[in-house]
């Protein structure tokens, strides 16, 4: 469990009491929503990072990104989708899309999605998010992208690719997105 030191100047929220803890999946969906969100895999509770200045401008970036996209291509997308996995519990990517035809699921439980986009926090490690990454993968998740604003890196997981490091002058594309362009340098230029 991540410790989260706290001072008047930078004060960070307490982590839920529930972080770490082994539940069964009706305790989970029992638990009132906090934030950050709470995800639920194989049976235990796990609490998502404390999203930085970096982190939140991202996201809203990928966000506008994948509306745009999804306008043009049809489907879904969203920030912080509650995603059912089936047999393993409640992932929450930080952004994800829909292609149209892919199923979403209800307003009770988001369906895998074809795009996940994890953008890794300080207190997260890169490690760990790939591993999130590759959960996500093998459980119905065709493409994740996973973001790194402190490196300032992004790895690709799709089909036989496995955190695969873009080129600095590379872009985010996929054949399961076709039309979907975004430069890594317009990445970080959102950083600036």
């Amino acid at each position: 469990m991540v410790a989260w030191p706290a001072s008047p100047t930078n004060p960070e929220p307490a982590r839920s009491s529930h972080d770490g803890r082994r539940m069964t999946l009706s305790a989970f969906e029992a638990l009132p929503e906090e934030k950050p969100y709470l995800q639920w895999w194989d049976g235990v509770v796990v609490q998502k990072a404390v999203p930085k200045r970096p982190h939140r401008k991202l996201q809203s970036a990928f966000d506008r990104w994948l509306a745009e996209y999804g306008q043009r291509a049809g489907g879904s997308w969203g920030p912080e989708a509650h995603v059912w996995f089936e047999g393993h519990g409640y992932l929450v990517p930080d952004v994800a899309y829909w292609a149209p035809g892919k199923p979403e699921g209800d307003d009770e439980r988001s369906l895998p999605p074809t795009l996940a986009v994890e953008i890794r926090s300080p207190s997260e490690t890169q490690s760990g998010q790939r591993e999130k990454c590759r959960q996500m993968r093998a459980n119905g998740v065709d493409v994740c992208w996973l973001v790194d604003p402190a490196s300032r890196t992004v790895e690709l997981f799709e089909g036989a690719i496995e955190a695969e490091p873009l080129p600095a002058d590379g872009a985010l594309t996929s054949p399961l997105l076709p039309g979907l362009r975004i430069a890594l340098t317009d990445i970080w230029a959102v950083l600036a």
